[in-house]
């Protein structure tokens, strides 16, 4: 994504300050170079076309620089991207892993008028071996060509190139087997990875993976996780999802079978909230999207990556994974390279703690009564109350299906009903209308670890059988002066 933004050709030196060069000295310690699929690549292959090599003439600006800038890399200095990042990471210290999508989809997408969306990820493998394909045109990983395939790259990434790491990324994107052959494709898939572990120790290599934060999906599609664990054929772990982003999904399963050993374990975040199914349009046409969250476009903001990342902490991660930043529209806090790797420094830090009520329902029936979402919270509330300036808490909703906006009392941890602070905002939501309130939260009522956040219906609506639903939930700490606090909590 990075050369494909800027003006080609680029230089070895150019791309290595784009890339690599806001993260020297922060908190980094792994850059990973994607791939996507590795059907057409970004770097010099000896039997994988470059990206667009297979198109007959270049229409589109971000194809033409990258295909100019690779040409020139290869003409001007023996070399390429990923060689060039992989020295660049080893001069500064950082691990570079090539992390391999292990069926990505990006290549079978076509426009309205049957066209590829993204011809430059075309490979003549995709025809030679079509027997190896799955009906999506992507790969199959219950053929021995598939395996083969794979490995061969690898292979061939381990040879040449002087990265520290292989990932596989198996977010991008299921399924791995025909449909009804998951359970029969486990084995083989299993095997394979064995393989690649065998592959990458003699090399003096690490493995990594990239998982669904849910792992009874993953092993509902083929991937028998238990057994990939407690063989400890991975060094890393990263989550993620297939979708925009989870800011709240569970990591208890993955801690469970990685703590005790060597393996790593770093839930990510998404790099750009631009999927986020609630209401609002911000960052469309001249409007930037500054805050993913609020406005459900753009890079994340930094009191929301502070809350993620400070939440799989306190649940036993090692680490947190940034995914996707490199292609963020909008302005992002770099400082966030930093503060992310200390769980310390971002305890009296303003923070937003959103639920995913996109994926784990939070509403009223039209029968219902009461509707409860368990959120978790990271920060020491107790501390907190004692320092100088004590926090502040909003927690803001956007609510579909109510007539009145006190038809609904809002209570967090039984305490008494919140307060609204007299924001509203009714706007409209998918052929619908929600409307947006905010609630003043007594910092008292908040605690460390699980929070109950309930609503109660006060009106019933004769010969509605809609729901009351909730389609944005955020609680927001502000902490008025960081440094002052952070001064008096040392003290």
């Amino acid at each position: 994504s990075s050369y494909m933004r800027y003006t080609a050709p680029q230089t070895p030196d150019d791309i290595a300050k784009t890339i690599l060069g806001p993260v020297i000295g922060s908190g980094v310690t792994v850059y990973q170079f994607c791939s996507l699929g590795g059907h057409a690549v970004n770097y010099n292959s000896s039997f994988l076309p470059r990206v667009g090599e297979m198109m007959k003439q270049v229409d589109s600006m971000h194809v033409w620089r990258m295909r100019e800038t690779l040409r020139h890399l290869e003409d001007s200095y023996g070399t390429d991207p990923l060689h060039i990042m992989a020295k660049a990471c080893r001069k500064h210290g950082i691990a570079c892993q090539f992390s391999l999508r292990m069926n990505d989809a990006h290549h079978v997408y076509r426009r309205a008028n049957g066209q590829w969306y993204f011809p430059e990820l075309q490979s003549p493998w995709f025809d030679r071996h079509k027997d190896a394909m799955l009906p999506n045109r992507t790969l199959d990983y219950a053929h021995a060509d598939t395996h083969a395939y794979r490995k061969r790259q690898i292979r061939e990434i381990i040879d040449k190139y002087e990265v520290t790491g292989i990932d596989l990324d198996f977010t991008r994107f299921a399924p791995w087997f025909r449909a009804g052959q998951e359970k029969a494709g486990m084995p083989k898939m299993t095997q394979l990875i064995r393989d690649l572990r065998a592959m990458t120790k003699k090399a003096g290599k690490t493995l990594s993976a990239r998982f669904e934060y849910d792992h009874l999906h993953c092993i509902q599609t083929g991937l028998d996780l238990e057994t990939m664990l407690t063989e400890r054929l991975f060094d890393q772990i990263t989550l993620g999802v297939t979708d925009s982003h989870v800011p709240d999904a569970p990591i208890d399963w993955w801690v469970k079978h990685t703590r005790g050993t060597a393996c790593k374990l770093c839930p990510g975040m998404e790099g750009q909230l631009h999927w986020i199914p609630a209401p609002g349009g911000g960052g469309t046409g001249t409007l930037p999207g500054n805050d993913g969250v609020h406005y459900d476009y753009g890079p994340p903001s930094m009191a929301y990556m502070r809350a993620v990342t400070s939440v799989h902490y306190m649940c036993g991660a090692d680490g947190t994974s940034l995914f996707n930043f490199t292609c963020a529209d909008g302005p992002f806090d770099r400082a966030a390279f930093n503060e992310l790797a200390d769980p310390q420094a971002m305890m009296f830090k303003d923070k937003q703690y959103v639920a995913r009520v996109w994926y784990k329902r939070f509403a009223l029936g039209p029968s219902q009564k009461t509707a409860e979402y368990p959120l978790l919270l990271a920060d020491d509330f107790e501390a907190a109350r004692k320092l100088d300036t004590p926090p502040q808490a909003v927690l803001t909703l956007g609510l579909m299906g109510i007539m009145r906006l006190d038809d609904l009392q809002v209570t967090i941890n039984d305490n008494r009903p919140l307060e609204r602070n007299g924001y509203h905002y009714n706007q409209s939501d998918h052929g619908s209308f929600t409307d947006i309130l905010a609630y003043k939260v007594p910092i008292e009522c908040l605690r460390r670890g699980e929070n109950t956040i309930r609503l109660k219906r006060t009106r019933e609506y004769p010969g509605y059988n809609g729901d009351i639903r909730v389609r944005k939930c955020i609680l927001e700490i502000d902490y008025p002066s960081s440094e002052t606090n952070a001064n008096s909590n040392k003290s």
